[in-house]
């Protein structure tokens, strides 16, 4: 099985790693604020050509986690959750990622009076 957008495995190190290295912060920092609402989420999201292709990958990364995706909203999403920690594959079709597009494009040319 094969992923279209993986890290390589030098960078997947220093993600995990950087992952810990805030852990370990947060951790030697007790008197930093944490809310109850606190998440700590890591995301892919497959760089595909077409939405079909984004579709199956979240189908394979559900597969590996023994979990059947499901459309959130507008996009196509697996995950694992681990108390406020969350990994999650996610797939947006094209016609969302057009409109997204679309709406960026207003971004400081339309001001309100």
């Amino acid at each position: 099985m094969a992923f279209s957008d993986t890290a390589s495995a030098d960078l997947r190190r220093r993600i995990i790693d950087d992952i810990r290295a805030l852990a370990d912060f947060l951790d030697l920092n007790p008197d930093l604020p944490l809310g109850p609402h606190t998440r700590v989420e890591v995301v892919y999201f497959p760089h595909t050509d077409t939405e079909d292709e984004a579709f199956d990958e979240v189908a394979d990364v559900a597969a590996l986690l023994g979990r059947i995706p499901a459309w959130e909203g507008e996009h196509y999403v697996v995950e694992h959750a681990h108390g406020a920690g969350r990994y999650r594959a996610v797939a947006i079709p094209d016609d969302v990622r057009a409109a997204y597009r679309a709406w960026l494009s207003y971004t400081g040319h339309v001001r309100p009076d």
